[in-house]
């Protein structure tokens, strides 16, 4: 279901469910667990960029404001840039500016 709805909505669609889905992301639990691992499993099996891009931008928009993040969200974030599986740094919006990469890894050290 979840898989169907992130090919099959429009981009403001897939935005918001993305974001209900980041929502869950909270204090240790099997709640936040499973969230966390459809998000992941959501952004490895996309069948298209703009899908792992918005995945992306739903995390980055919840980690570049003030501390405290949300621990779920933490680990979900940590998992997808460190684990080859995603290959994260490999895709084409993590360098499509200088500025964004930057974030990118402004982020990602700072957790």
């Amino acid at each position: 279901i979840f898989r169907c709805l992130a090919n099959d909505l429009d981009t403001e669609g897939r935005y918001f469910f993305f974001n209900a889905i980041a929502n869950q992301l909270r204090y240790p639990n099997n709640h936040t667990h499973y969230f966390s691992c459809v998000l992941l499993y959501l952004f490895a099996e996309a069948n298209h960029e703009v899908i792992q891009e918005q995945v992306t931008r739903v995390l980055v928009e919840r980690l570049i404001v003030h501390r405290p993040h949300p621990w779920g969200l933490l680990i979900t974030f940590i998992e997808l840039i460190k684990n080859p599986r995603y290959n994260f740094w490999s895709r084409g919006f993590t360098h499509c500016a200088r500025e964004i990469e930057n974030l990118f890894l402004s982020v990602s050290t700072s957790i």
